[in-house]
C-alpha cells in the first residue's frame, strides 16, 4: 500500500499553534515564471545524521534573504525539492510559501516523508533560481525498531449512541535495554490529530484534540534533544516499563446525527533512547508515528436503549419455546 508521499507540514519558526501558527502545504500550482536569481538563499538541513526506517522523517527547508535585502513579492514562488531515492528514482515536490508571516524576511519549517526505504537519499532544494548543494539523508533499519511499541487503542467500537462516551488509550511499551523519553502530548506542539468521516451525508473533518486538555511548555525548540528535555514535560520509561494515557473523544468531537462513522487518532512521538553519548545518539530523536482508526455505527439514543430490551424479550421467548418443546421430547436451536 502506498502512503501519502510527503505529509509533514511546514511550521513557522518560533510560532506555536496556540498563537496563530501557519501551516504550509505543497503548492498545487507551479508557476512558470521563475524570478531572476539573487533574491533568496534556499535552506536545507537535516535534523540528525541518520534516520530510522519506519519513523516520520523530518528535515528543515526554507529561504532567507540574500545580502540582507527584503525579498520582493515577485520572488515568492514555490520552491522545488528534488529527492533521489536509494533505488535511483527521482521525485520532485513543490513547496509553497507560507500563507501568513513576513515573507520578505524569509521563512523556515519542517518537511518530510513517510514511505521510506533503507539506504541513502540525496536532497536538493531550489528556490528563486538558487539551488542548495546536495544533502545526503541516510535511513537505517536496526532491531530497536521492534523494541519500542506505541499505539492508540479505541476501547469501544461498533454500535453506539450519539452521547456514548468513547475512550482512546495511548500506550507505549519500552522493551529495549535502554531508558527512553518523549514529550507529553501537547508539549513542543506535539499534539493529536483527529479525522472524522461520515458515510451518509458525506462529511469529513480534520482537527486537533483540544490543546487546553494537553500538556504545555514554555520552551519551544525545533527539535527534542537531551539538552532541552529537562525543560519539557516528558515521559520517562526505563527498560520494561509501560505508559498509558486516556483521551475522551467527547472532549474533542460530538456525533451530531446517526450514521456510519470512521474516526482516526494520530500523533508523532519524538523519542530519545539512552543518553547523548550513547550508541543511538545519531538517530535521535526517533519520530514514531502512532495511528489508529475505528468504525462506529451511531444511532439515536432511543434506538440504543431499545436494542438491549429487544434482545431480552427475544431471549425470553426462546426460553418459553424451549421449555414447551422439551416437554414433547424436542429441542429448538437458534
Amino acid at each position: 500500500m502506498r502512503h501519502t508521499r510527503f505529509h509533514v507540514v511546514l511550521i513557522a519558526v518560533r510560532f506555536s499553534l496556540l498563537s496563530g501558527v501557519f501551516f504550509v502545504f505543497p503548492s498545487l500550482n507551479k508557476s512558470q515564471n521563475t524570478p531572476p536569481p539573487g533574491y533568496v538563499t534556499p535552506i536545507l538541513r537535516l535534523e540528525k545524521p541518520k534516520y530510522l526506517l519506519g519513523e516520520a522523517i523530518r528535515f528543515w527547508v526554507g529561504v532567507e534573504p540574500k545580502n540582507s535585502s527584503p525579498i520582493p513579492q515577485e520572488a515568492w514562488k514555490p520552491c522545488s525539492l528534488e529527492i533521489t531515492k536509494p533505488d535511483g528514482s527521482i521525485e520532485t515536490q513543490s513547496i509553497g510559501w507560507p500563507k501568513d508571516g513576513m515573507h520578505d524576511h524569509g521563512w523556515s519549517g519542517g518537511w518530510g516523508f513517510g514511505d521510506s526505504q533503507t539506504g541513502s537519499y540525496v536532497l536538493a532544494l531550489e528556490c528563486g533560481g538558487e539551488k542548495t548543494e546536495p544533502v545526503e539523508l541516510v535511513v537505517e533499519k536496526i532491531s530497536l525498531s521492534d523494541q519500542i511499541k506505541a499505539e492508540f487503542h479505541f476501547e469501544r467500537s461498533g454500535m453506539i449512541g450519539m452521547a456514548t462516551p468513547v475512550s482512546i488509550a495511548l500506550t507505549v511499551q519500552n522493551n529495549s535495554a535502554h531508558t527512553i523519553q518523549f514529550p507529553q502530548r501537547g508539549a513542543m506542539i506535539e499534539g493529536i490529530s483527529i479525522r472524522v468521516i461520515r458515510a451518509e451525508s458525506a462529511f469529513q473533518s480534520d482537527f486537533f484534540f483540544p490543546w487546553q486538555k494537553l500538556a504545555t511548555s514554555n520552551t519551544l525548540p525545533d527539535t527534542y534533544t537531551w539538552d532541552v528535555a529537562s525543560d519539557i514535560p516528558s515521559v520517562v520509561l526505563r527498560p520494561g516499563e509501560h505508559f498509558e494515557q486516556r483521551f475522551a473523544l467527547e472532549d474533542a468531537y460530538s456525533f451530531d446525527q446517526p450514521g456510519n462513522y470512521e474516526v482516526t487518532f494520530s500523533t508523532v512521538l519524538s523519542v530519545l533512547v539512552g543518553d547523548a553519548g550513547g550508541p543511538f545518539a545519531e538517530i535521535c530523536p526517533i519520530r514514531l508515528p502512532v495511528v489508529a482508526t475505528e468504525k462506529f455505527t451511531v444511532t439515536s439514543e432511543s434506538e440504543t436503549l431499545l436494542a438491549p430490551v429487544a434482545r431480552e424479550r427475544l431471549a425470553g421467548r426462546r426460553v418459553s419455546l424451549n421449555s414447551g418443546l422439551s416437554s414433547l421430547g424436542l429441542l429448538a436451536s437458534y
